[in-house]
């Protein structure tokens, strides 16, 4: 067993892996996988870039069409909520047009016979005075 353990070791010591040396080769070829990695992603980022930049776009236009036509729909309500306000406005003067109406003119022809009641109340006035003079100038003869 110790053979064996020993003999792997000196195996694993003095294998090729072991002394082997990158060569400049070697080198030049890890460079250029790495280069041509490097080069493939920055390829795939640029290509990632532009889609990106392409659905920006396209969501930018959506959102702005969206907006269009949301503003529309406000527009037609607030012009819709005009017309029915001004519809209103006018149900509401025309009701107090009519209320003004209803008990406004019961009173002017109310005060126009206070007015009439008021002088015939002083030319009664004014007949009883003069019978009074009348009767007491016919007491007097």
């Amino acid at each position: 067993m110790k053979l064996i353990l020993i003999s792997i070791t000196t195996l694993l010591i003095f294998a090729t892996p072991v002394f082997s040396e990158l060569t400049v080769e070697d080198l030049e070829k890890i460079r250029s996988i790495v280069k041509e990695s490097e080069d493939r992603l920055k390829g795939d980022l640029k290509a990632s870039e532009e889609h990106l930049k392409g659905d920006l776009e396209k969501t930018h236009s959506s959102i702005k069409a969206s907006e269009e036509r949301l503003m529309k729909h406000v527009d037609d309500k607030f012009s819709e909520m005009d017309k029915r306000l001004n519809m209103l406005s006018g149900f509401v003067i025309a009701l107090i047009s009519l209320i003004v109406i209803v008990v406004g003119i019961p009173q002017v022809l109310m005060v126009w016979r206070g007015k009439e009641e008021r002088t015939q109340k002083e030319q009664i006035q004014e007949l009883k005075h003069e019978i009074e003079a009348l009767k007491q100038h016919i007491a007097s003869l």
